[in-house]
């Protein structure tokens, strides 16, 4: 499958010059420095632990909006009714609804997002919890609730349509605020360590495209250390 054409030029180059010290870095049991990869040069540092860079081209945004367009009217947006009230913001979940966008997102998971937790963490995070598309509105959600992505190691959220609406964004306690980022570009973070919530939308929609990513194998070798 390719993927590539959808993804920020800057973005997948600096990946790709990555991937050869990733390799070093592995195969020499973490001897070598990461502290320097052409990953860094396009990952911007927000708070500790917090970063931005671009991902998607804004093509790929708006051909993904129109595709949400008929979501909406053949699938629809539901809360998960497993959380609190608060937290129920309304989405899609891709594997069950729309599984051929979902091993999109899949692949680019694999060959995107987790060459630069290695560039950035030294870690591979590369099993989806979930992937989701979610609409954030003052009809169905007017204010988000503190939490952390319990089902997360690392959370990616890439907002599809900034500027089609007003408000939004994301604050992290004892951080501060994030304002909306332009469309196709990613905020991440670790989601077990960081309270954060979603910002009030005063009008329109905001779509958002969110990767909850986990390290599966580092869960099962801890269970068999302690069994």
């Amino acid at each position: 499958m390719q993927s590539h054409w959808m993804i920020n030029h800057s973005t997948y180059d600096a990946v790709q010059e990555t991937i050869p010290q990733i390799i070093k870095y592995k195969s020499n049991n973490g001897l070598e420095d990461m502290s320097k990869t052409p990953v860094h040069g396009v990952v911007k540092k927000i708070y500790p632990e917090i970063y931005r860079f671009p991902l998607f081209r804004r093509h790929f945004c708006t051909l993904l909006i129109k595709e949400i367009d008929q979501m909406k009217k053949d699938i629809g947006f539901a809360g998960n009714e497993d959380e609190d009230t608060l937290r129920q913001i309304p989405e899609i979940v891709l594997r069950e609804h729309v599984p051929e966008l979902y091993r999109t997102m899949w692949f680019v998971v694999q060959t995107v997002l987790n060459p630069i937790f290695n560039a950035i963490w030294q870690r591979d995070c590369r099993d989806p919890a979930s992937i989701q598309i979610a609409n954030y509105n003052l009809k169905e959600k007017q204010q988000g609730a503190w939490h952390h992505d319990e089902s997360a190691d690392i959370s990616v959220v890439v907002p599809l349509n900034t500027g089609k609406y007003k408000g939004g964004g994301t604050a992290f306690h004892n951080y501060g605020e994030v304002p909306p980022l332009p469309t196709g570009h990613a905020l991440m973070f670790p989601s077990f360590n960081n309270l954060h919530k979603g910002l009030p939308v005063e009008s329109g929609d905001r779509y958002l495209l969110v990767f909850w990513l986990c390290d599966r194998q580092k869960t099962i070798d801890l269970y068999h250390s302690l069994s």
